[in-house]
């Protein structure tokens, strides 16, 4: 019988080979975009998971006065945890302190380095090409490599045992070399060197006290602790041993599987978006499906009828219609991953650059590849249940005769229904990919508070060989600068406007130590201001030419740190820092601007006097004009080219560096507008079904109207009104629902635009539009169908 059903289908999809080809092309094309979507929701949801004791791992977090709640610690923290608490069974260091540079057989290279513990691999479970991960982290002058600097320095061979050059002068021996690690982990670094070595740095060591918070401690609890009770020990151990101005600092305990969502909070709303749209997709395509298959049965109402009238069951009509959906279904399958793995997944992991990369490994990605199917499996279902139900409605004497219907609104609130719902998910998603759009053109466009025009940025962080020789001829660099006629103004910092760091303090006015304030710190540089014209509020930028500077600690805040001071006035203020003794000057205040992506506010910020103007990690060059700056950068090359360095001196357009700041969200953008396009595409497939439904019932009606005298345009406009009409209802369903959306997505940033009445018009036109298209083709055919062969039809 099965094989009779696969004959029956392929003559019934091959002489419906219109429909069919729709059918197959929207199904695999729309398939394969929910497999990306749902495989990148698994990866998601599966963060992190790992590490053999993920329900295990916790890590610390210190809440401040101001209730301001950070991951960081002080360093000491950890080892006093592990000896006064017996609830923890061990815990690591994950620090970021600098990135030494490693050589061996005359190659060097400097990536992403992480000081950790002895134990590290006892708290998080990574796989492990060579080494023993339990002693591999255990000698000081010990060393990790990932597999990709593995092979860099050596080739294919095991490293494990040899010896490579740190810092130009260390021996450490390579200990153990990692597997690729997973692409859903929070955990990515490409070098692994022990904690201990940090203690040899004075600066680490002069930070490394009961104050500073700036350590990632995380710690493994025993099978059966509470984190709870460990928690409430925790102001204890701040009473017994952190500063004194210190001590009202809270630590709080958070499981490391969610670790994720307060690194990156917008993460869950990738989580949420991508199965949303998913969904939205699904059931287009569903949809789709239904209508094409319910359009290419209805001519085999005489068919089923017949079945029926010599005893098939209802059982054996179903059969032969999920078997003809299920072979649909299951080539578009093959369909769509192929054009997924070989499309798609490539297309997404280049807009991802190197976040989280999509790779389909059996043994970890079963879930989505199940899940795929399933889906696959019901849309066979549905879409081969509802026709052959609603053929087998029909009256049995009327369908033997050829007659499909003698009510010819029957079906019609179901179909009506299906097309309603289609159009609604097109229109919402069209709705967010407009907004989407408005919304990175609005903050790549904003005022930031500076200028951001005809700045160069030059990185100078060089790693030179001669370090002191480097800092002479950097003088010497920057004073010839000083005197070339295009340079308008120049700064030499640590820090631009698109690169500050996640570093913040306490300070509180000189004698209120209780009206502490948690502020960004960041160091300052002379003409950093002048530079980016950067509007001063009050007094003045830091100057080489007043030593006070230097002497007085001067310091410059931003607009909103004398609003959270409540100071009318800041110049002549006088700050302290919890963790030192220094008073500090206010000397300048800017006004406000934007120094980080506009999705966050700008916060209160101190920048500090970084000394007198040498080298720093980047000079940035404002020139008087576009045409001038090829002269300027050629010289500043010659110039760098002269002091021995492992890099080149390398330089952006400050303008093309804001630009990539919102680079994720412009690919995000982009991966919605792709989906949108499938969506509306395959809601105009559906549309092109239900409309051959709808001329194959009336068929006789159109002859008899043309007979009558009824023209090509009034027929046409007959069969496609209604359908406008189910168009325009969705649209009026999606205004509100896309609306309400709309306001939630563009609350996520901290400054967006405003949706506008025009999203809606064009979103509707485009849908109007291309449903149009899609109808007049179809009706235009009907219309011009031959009297005679219309009338002969029953």
């Amino acid at each position: 019988m099965f094989r009779n059903y696969i004959k029956i289908a392929v003559r019934t999809l091959w002489r419906n080979r219109l429909l069919t080809t729709i059918n197959v092309l929207g199904l695999s094309v729309g398939l394969a975009c929910v497999v990306v979507l749902v495989l990148f929701a698994q990866k998601c949801l599966t963060w992190d998971s790992s590490h053999a004791n993920l329900d295990n791992i916790y890590y610390v977090r210190t809440q401040y006065p101001g209730g301001d709640v950070g991951n960081q610690t002080v360093y000491p923290l950890l080892d006093q945890m592990v000896r006064d608490f017996p609830e923890i069974e061990t815990g690591t260091h994950n620090q970021s302190w600098n990135w030494p540079w490693i050589e061996y057989g005359g190659k060097s290279i400097q990536e992403s380095t992480r000081f950790v513990d002895s134990t590290y691999f006892r708290v998080f479970t990574f796989p492990f090409k060579y080494g023993d991960p339990a002693t591999a982290l255990i000698n000081k002058r010990s060393v990790v490599l990932s597999e990709k600097i593995a092979q860099n320095l050596f080739g294919e061979t095991n490293p494990v045992g040899k010896y490579v050059t740190v810092s130009d002068t260390l021996q450490y021996a390579v200990t153990g070399v990692l597997a690729k690690l997973p692409s859903n982990s929070s955990q990515q670094f490409e070098v692994l060197l022990p904690a201990a070595n940090l203690l040899d740095n004075p600066g680490f060591r002069q930070n490394a006290d009961w104050s500073n918070t700036f350590a990632s401690t995380f710690i493994l609890l025993k099978k059966g602790a509470d984190p709870t009770r460990l928690e409430a020990k925790l102001p204890q151990l701040v009473k017994a041993h952190y500063e004194p101005h210190a001590k009202n600092s809270i630590l709080r305990l958070a499981p490391f599987k969610n670790f994720i969502y307060t690194e990156n909070p917008s993460f869950q709303g990738l989580i949420y978006g991508s199965i949303t749209i998913a969904l939205f997709l699904l059931f287009i395509i569903s949809i789709n499906l239904i209508n094409l298959n319910t359009a290419s049965a209805l001519p085999r109402a005489k068919e089923v009828a017949m079945r029926q009238v010599v005893g098939a069951t209802r059982r054996l009509v179903l059969g032969q219609f999920w078997t003809e959906s299920g072979l649909v279904v299951v080539i578009s399958l093959a369909l769509s991953v192929l054009f997924a793995v070989f499309y798609l997944i490539p297309n997404f992991n280049q807009l991802r650059s190197e976040n989280m990369q999509l790779r389909i490994d059996l043994a970890t990605d079963y879930p989505s590849i199940l899940t795929v199917l399933g889906i696959a499996l019901t849309v066979a279902l549905v879409a081969g249940t509802y026709p052959a139900l609603y053929l087998m409605g029909l009256k049995t004497t009327e369908a033997v005769k050829g007659k499909i219907s003698a009510d010819p609104t029957s079906g019609r609130l179901r179909q009506n229904g299906l097309i309603v719902l289609q159009f609604t998910l097109a229109v919402v998603l069209i709705l967010g990919t407009i907004g989407m759009r408005e919304q990175l053109k609005y903050m790549k466009e904003a005022n930031l508070g500076y200028d951001k025009t005809n700045v160069l940025v030059f990185k100078t962080d060089l790693a030179y060989r001669d370090e002191k020789l480097a800092m002479v001829r950097g003088k010497s660099i920057l004073a010839q600068l000083r005197q070339t006629p295009n340079v308008v103004s120049f700064t030499s910092t640590y820090y631009t406007p698109v690169a500050y760091q996640e570093n913040f303090n306490q300070y509180y006015p000189d004698g209120h130590e209780n009206q502490q304030v948690h502020l960004r710190h960041m160091g300052g540089a002379v003409n950093y201001t002048e530079t980016l014209k950067i509007p001063m509020l009050e007094g003045r930028n830091f100057s080489d030419a007043t030593p006070a500077d230097s002497a007085n600690n001067a310091v410059i805040i931003n607009e909103s740190a004398m609003r959270v001071f409540g100071w009318k006035t800041a110049v002549g203020r006088k700050l302290r820092q919890l963790n030192n003794t220094s008073v500090y000057t206010v000397v300048g205040v800017t006004k406000d601007y934007h120094y980080r992506d506009l999705t966050g506010r700008v916060e209160p910020m101190l920048q500090a006097y970084g000394g007198h103007e040498s080298l720093s990690g980047y000079l940035m060059v404002r020139v008087s004009d576009p045409t001038k700056a090829p002269a300027v950068i050629a010289g500043l090359e010659r110039a760098f080219k002269k002091i021995p360095a492992r890099r080149a001196l390398t330089y952006t357009y400050l303008s093309d560096d804001i630009t990539r700041v919102y680079r994720s969200l412009d690919n995000i953008w982009r991966m919605i507008s792709f989906v949108t396009i499938i969506a509306i595409l395959t809601a105009c497939a559906g549309i092109f079904g239900l409309i051959s439904l709808v001329a194959r019932k009336r068929t006789k009606e159109i002859g008899v109207r043309k007979v009558l005298g009824a023209s090509v345009a009034s027929i046409t406009m007959l069969l496609s009104t209604d359908f406008l009409k189910l168009v325009g209802l969705a649209i009026l369903i999606a205004t509100p629902v896309g609306w309400w959306l709309g306001q939630n997505i563009l609350n996520y940033f901290a400054y967006h635009t405003h949706i506008q009445w025009w999203y809606v018009f064009v979103a509707g036109g485009l849908a109007v539009g291309i449903a149009l298209v899609s109808v007049l083709f179809q009706a235009l055919k009907a219309a011009l169908m031959n009297p005679v062969k219309s009338l002969r039809s029953e």
